[in-house]
């Protein structure tokens, strides 16, 4: 998939203030299921018929699980060979280290895949605004969409703006599937 085709597709899946996920999801052929026997949070890896597919542990709620599966698809888009070869697993320590990975490649795309660029600005400048003494102009509540939303809080948390996070994301390499 290039680059293009990525933008492409989480255009695509933009809808309003959100970004479809399951239709990402879709999209990509990869699947989602319950594991009721998962020790980690969450694994992405290729089953026996060689499909992707992202195991979450079934005491997950709502917001973690739509986080992982965020994440896990970000990874299968950037690293697909070490995804289908080995298989990547999540674990609650992984979670608490978000805010400490927000610049990587992983977190960025992966923040992209569920929040439209337009509410990444917006949420990016409130967070901005609490570390200055400029007032905010504008009246959106950075506070509201993120407690609305089905992701985790530290991961919305997490976003950087376009100007920040689209240098590294034009290059990143994508690999073809």
């Amino acid at each position: 998939m290039s680059v293009s085709g990525l933008y492409h597709l989480i255009e695509s899946a933009t809808v309003g203030d959100s970004v479809d996920l399951k239709l990402i999801c879709q999209t990509l052929d990869v699947h989602i299921k319950i594991d009721n026997n998962l020790q980690d949070l969450c694994k992405i890896g290729a089953d026996k018929n060689k499909k992707i597919i992202i195991w979450l542990n079934p005491k997950l709620d709502k917001k973690t699980k739509f986080t992982l599966v965020a994440i896990a698809l970000a990874e299968y888009i950037i690293h697909p060979e070490k995804v289908t070869s080995h298989g990547v697993l999540y674990d609650m320590f992984f979670l608490r280290e978000l805010n400490a990975n927000k610049a990587t490649k992983l977190i960025m795309l992966a923040t992209r895949l569920v929040v439209p660029e337009h509410i990444i600005e917006k949420i990016s400048n409130s967070l901005e605004v609490q570390f200055s003494n400029d007032s905010q102009t504008d009246n959106f509540d950075t506070n509201a969409y993120i407690a609305m939303a089905n992701y985790l809080p530290e991961f919305l948390r997490c976003v950087i703006k376009e100007s920040s996070s689209m240098f590294l994301i034009d290059n990143l390499s994508i690999k073809h599937y």
